[in-house]
Order: C-alpha cells, then structure tokens, then sequence
C-alpha cells in the first residue's frame, strides 16, 4: 500500500502478499513446530505416573533414548523459539506501519487488535482442545509490547532483566515431579470423557485469568530479545549479520545441551537428587533453552544469510523440504490449531485413546506423524495459492475487508 498522497495519513498498512515475505523467520517456525508437537504430545498420556518435564517415570528403554533427545533439544527450546519469532514478527509489523506512514496511535490500535483476537482464538483454543494453548498467552503479550512499541531499547533491556526472576521461577516447575493417574478428583465429572475434559480445560482458562501477570512477565524476557533482534532487522538482512548469527550458534548449541542434559539424566533415573535440586535443575534447563533457541536461529539465519551472501539477493526457497517448511511457517497458526486437533482425535481417552499408557517413544512418533500431516496440509494449501484458514480469520478481524489501495 503506498502512503497517501493528498496528505491525509492512512489507516494502516495490510499483511505483506507470501512473495514479500522473508524466508528466515518462515523456516523458524516450520522447524519450531516440530518441537512443540513432540513437547505438547507428552501431556496426552494418561494413566502414568509422571516425573520431571511431565515424563513417565517407569518408561521403557525405547521410551528413556525418546525422552533424552526430546528433553534435550526440544523440551524448553522449541517455545522460547516461536516466542523470539512472535515479537520479531510483531516488531516487523510495526516497522512496516510506520515505513508506509501509518499515524503511531492506529498503528497501535492495529496491534491492540490482533493481540485481543488472539487472546480469543487461545481462549476457544483451550476451552476446545489443549489447556497448554500458547495464544492466549501470546495475546496478552502482544498487549503490552503494543503499549511499548515506542519505548527505546534501553527500557527493553530494562524490562527483560526485571522479569527474568519470573522467568527463571516458572522454569523452575519443570524440574518438579508430575502428577499420577486419578489424581484430580475434585471435578463433579470424571476427568478423560468428553464432558470431564471440557470442564477441566474450562478450569485452566479461569487460572489463566488469574495467573496472566505471571504468564506475561514469564514471556516478557525472551520477547524482549526478539524485539531488540526484529529492530535490527537480524532475520530479515541476515547477510548483514552474519558475525553475531554465527556467534548464537557456535555459543548457543554447547550451552543449551550441557545445560539440559542434568535434568534429563534425573528424568531418565540416571541420578535421584532431592526437590530443590530438581527445581534448581529446572530453573538450568529453561534458561539454556534460551540459548538454544537463540542457536537456532542463528544456525538458520546464518544459512540463509550465507546464500543470500554469495547471491547478492534475497533467498527464494527451492528445495522441496525448505519450500514445504517456509509453507508450514507461512501458515503457523492453522499447523498449531490443526496439531491440537488430531491429538485431541488421536490421543485423547475418549477418542481413538492411543495416548491410554501410551510411551514417550509412541507418542514422540505420533506427534512426528501429526506435524508431517500439518506440512502435507500446508503444501497443498502453497500449491492452491491460499492463506491458512486461521491467518485468513486473523487477518480479516485485524485489518477488515481488503480495499483496493490495500496491499494483498
């Protein structure tokens, strides 16, 4: 859309046509939804006692290999991963209002908008199929990075560090023992049955209500840091930053696997310390996830860079596995939405139960088999030339009806 050229300021600037779209961010969060299937998968067994990050504590041998390479490189990883991504991607879309001259205050009405929308969809999300939803919590976020979408990047850094306690706090739980089967009992319906399951996840929304500053200031730290990367543009110009993207990687991987690896062997049952060491292990293996999600961005960064480098001109995506992985980023939030779906069908007791006892490693395989079926859906939908059902929703309710001086 291009500025107005009678002097009156424009509404706000549309979403950017796929053809404008940069290749890095895409491919980030086709690769970071595999790791939320296999991270999200894990809480749809039943009928285990479960132990640190939510694993069963008598798994097989089979299911101890899943549960250290899960916990190693996913667990705690793939989210501070879409987090980074969703305040880059939020920051892009204020770089682009104020690029096309949209006034401050609708740019910030905009995103006022889309974050109450998205507050919506994980409000109905949770209600309907998964009280681990993230969009909710997403929403909120977006709240107040649109209330500081102004604020300089020292107030950032400032923010990120005064609730970097929060976050440490909550990772903390991670380190803790779960819960066993039958253990909620206070519902008036039984907890695995359609109606049980629905009052439950209706009970999780009413905590979220009330636990939302402390979801906010959870989030807040990792934002920070995808904020400070969006303004520089890292993903968007990554030749340009190939240094500090290499940096992330070198440093991140190394950091991220040693950091994890002590809470995992006591998942496993390699070494049984007490509770507050299991908190403390907790507390390592959620702030090295950081690292690791900083590692891959910048291992994916820097690839993308590195071509872009040796080219001259911005990558456009050929091989089939990148084109169908920029397809799924592209469509990240119809993939997220469709993952709950199928697990629901999948896993839950009331449907087809395979997640009834069920093992990490089965269900580490069918959360795998889940996300290539979301990566089938989204080629088809790249071939078709069509948006995601729910970006299309999204985007209608945060920008209207398209108008013809509206870029696609």
């Amino acid at each position: 859309m291009a500025a107005s050229t009678t002097g009156t300021p424009i509404a706000y600037s549309g979403p950017v046509a796929t053809a404008g779209r940069f290749v890095a961010p895409d491919l980030l969060r086709g690769i970071a939804l595999l790791g939320i299937a296999l991270a999200n998968s894990v809480y749809y067994v039943t009928d285990r006692v479960t132990g640190p990050l939510a694993r069963p504590v008598d798994g097989s041998t089979g299911d101890h290999v899943a549960d250290v390479l899960v916990g190693t490189l996913v667990d705690n990883r793939s989210f501070p991963l879409f987090t980074l991504l969703f305040a880059y991607g939020f920051t892009v879309i204020l770089q682009r209002q104020a690029a096309r001259g949209v006034p401050r205050d609708r740019a910030r009405r905009l995103l006022l908008r889309r974050s109450l929308w998205l507050v919506v969809f994980g409000a109905l999300h949770i209600v309907f199929l998964f009280e681990g939803d993230v969009l909710l919590s997403y929403g909120l976020l977006g709240l107040v990075l649109a209330a500081m979408f102004a604020t300089s990047d020292r107030a950032f850094r400032i923010v990120g560090w005064s609730t970097l306690v929060v976050f440490l706090a909550v990772a903390g739980q991670d380190g803790l023992a779960g819960g066993g089967p039958g253990e909620i009992d206070a519902l008036p319906v039984e907890v695995g049955t359609v109606l049980g399951d629905a009052l439950w996840r209706l009970f999780a929304l009413v905590g979220l209500v009330f636990t939302a500053p402390l979801a906010i200031g959870m989030l807040l730290p990792i934002a920070v840091l995808g904020t400070l990367l969006g303004r520089r543009r890292v993903l968007e110009r990554p030749a340009e930053h190939l240094p500090l993207l290499r940096r992330l990687t070198v440093v991140g991987f190394p950091v991220s696997v040693l950091g994890a690896l002590p809470l995992v062997l006591a998942t496993v049952g390699a070494w049984q310390p007490g509770s507050v060491v299991l908190y403390l292990l907790g507390v390592l293996h959620g702030a090295t996830g950081v690292a690791g999600a900083l590692a891959l961005l910048g291992l994916v960064g820097w690839w993308v860079g590195t071509r872009e480098a040796r080219t001259a001109s911005v990558l456009t995506p050929t091989s089939a596995p990148v084109r169908a992985l920029v397809a799924v980023g592209r469509r990240s939030l119809t993939c997220y939405l469709l993952q709950s779906v199928l697990f629901v069908l999948l896993l839950e007791p009331w449907a087809l139960g395979l997640g009834v006892g069920a093992g990490t490693l089965a269900i580490g395989l069918i959360a795998v088999g889940v996300w290539l079926v979301t990566v089938v859906v989204a080629v088809l939908l790249d071939r078709a030339g069509r948006q995601g059902p729910a970006e299309w929703a999204l985007r209608r309710l945060t920008y209207g009806r398209p108008a013809a001086s509206r870029a696609a």
